[in-house]
């Protein structure tokens, strides 16, 4: 008997991903959510965040001691909940001369790196046969445009137009998800930079360590099904 037809929903945010911020350090994360568990889990963390009196937006450059206790149970329910993280971690961003590049060659790359993330979360989803409406972070006015190309592309590489059903740019204070995604991929480039300044913000890097079983800088095992980090590499060209 075929199976039916699973809806997910793929939330991607973006961390040190500008092309003049100076950081050789560049991380684009997904929360990819089954659509019948997908009210459940955005009140859920409503919940929590309301608990602590926190009606503003998560982000990671925010991040402060003053909501620990939050952080911690919003990381941990995560954990505990079907839902799941995919994210590309780039270390050598230099490598692409992006502060060299024209705006619109840096832009292809970038949007290539979601291409491949989106590609990846697909591949990687435990149920064979599904379908995904995809959800990102609005980064600039153009992103309709080639989000409407990346679908295409997308959809001519997989063959068949059933498997995403739509990509569209929202802001990150209208998604729970995307807020989530934000926090676990500031904690990846934090780690990755070396950086230590923040207790705060050391204090959810050992967490998400604690909880993934993984030190986050180094990428995650092929196949985790929970929690994975692409470790992609960029390589450096002659001429």
């Amino acid at each position: 008997m075929e199976q039916p037809l699973k809806s997910y929903s793929i939330f991607c945010d973006e961390s040190c991903h500008l092309q003049f911020d100076n950081s050789n350090v560049m991380c684009i994360g997904a929360i990819i959510i089954s659509d019948e568990y997908l009210e459940e889990y955005k009140n859920k963390i409503k919940r929590i965040k309301n608990k602590y009196g926190i009606l503003h937006e998560l982000k990671w450059n925010t991040v402060s001691r003053t909501h620990l206790a939050m952080y911690d149970e919003i990381l941990s329910l995560f954990f505990e909940s079907p839902m799941t993280f995919r994210s590309i971690l780039i270390k050598n961003k230099s490598n692409i001369q992006a502060q060299s590049l024209e705006r619109d060659e840096y832009n292809r790359f970038y949007y290539s790196v979601i291409e491949r993330l989106i590609r990846f979360s697909i591949r990687h989803n435990s149920d064979s046969v599904n379908s995904y409406r995809v959800f990102l972070d609005l980064k600039d006015n153009h992103g309709k445009i080639k989000l409407a190309s990346i679908h295409q592309e997308l959809t001519d590489m997989i063959g068949t137009d059933d498997i995403i059903q739509s990509m569209q740019n929202i802001r990150s204070h209208e998604s729970q998800f995307i807020q989530l995604a934000d926090i676990i991929i500031g904690a990846i480039t934090y780690r990755t930079r070396g950086l230590n300044a923040s207790e705060a913000k050391t204090h959810i890097v050992r967490l998400i360590e604690e909880l993934s079983g993984y030190h986050i800088d180094e990428g995650t095992e092929p196949g985790d099904n929970k929690f994975a980090i692409y470790d992609f590499q960029p390589k450096r060209r002659n001429g």
